[in-house]
């Protein structure tokens, strides 16, 4: 077989491989979704984070950091909440690279977040958990981290 002929078959090969992958992942998401429908037990984990990404985006859609707070800022809240989500206590938990003004705007969003996502999520609700959240990153197309920097070096 000669050196092009390889190369080919090789190709055909790849080609087949690369085009059968995605029939593949779809059927096996589609089988997925089918075993979580049937029993759901087999799926708390992908619900559990489900859950957790739900918490923090309804939290995070609340809250408007001071400027102050950088965007990499990390912080963890102690959640207690009753089934339907209602929100009963919330207090700020170590670590937190919070100022005091962002720890209490943040405390102020989870409250204005309640309640707190619920339907869906029964299976693995908690009524005290720990959630850690991060500041989004104000970078925007317009407002990117070096005009920033530079606007900042030519306010001092």
């Amino acid at each position: 077989m000669t050196a092009r002929a390889t190369t080919a078959a090789l190709s055909l090969a790849l080609l087949t491989v690369l085009t059968a992958v995605p029939a593949a992942v779809a059927q096996r998401n589609q089988q997925i979704g089918l075993d979580c429908q049937s029993e759901p037990q087999r799926c708390m984990p992908e619900n559990q984070l489900r859950y957790y990404q739900e918490l923090r985006d309804s939290i995070l859609q609340q809250w408007h950091p001071p400027a102050s707070v950088a965007g990499d800022s990390f912080c963890a809240l102690d959640l207690r909440q009753v089934p339907g989500g209602k929100l009963i206590a919330v207090q700020v938990a170590e670590p937190c690279d919070l100022d005091a003004a962002g720890r209490s705007l943040l405390l102020a969003a989870a409250k204005a977040a309640s309640p707190l996502p619920y339907t869906g999520y029964e299976q693995v609700f908690r009524p005290q958990l720990r959630l850690s959240l991060r500041a989004q990153d104000p970078d925007s197309a317009e407002d990117s981290r070096p005009k920033r920097w530079w606007r900042r070096l030519r306010e001092r």
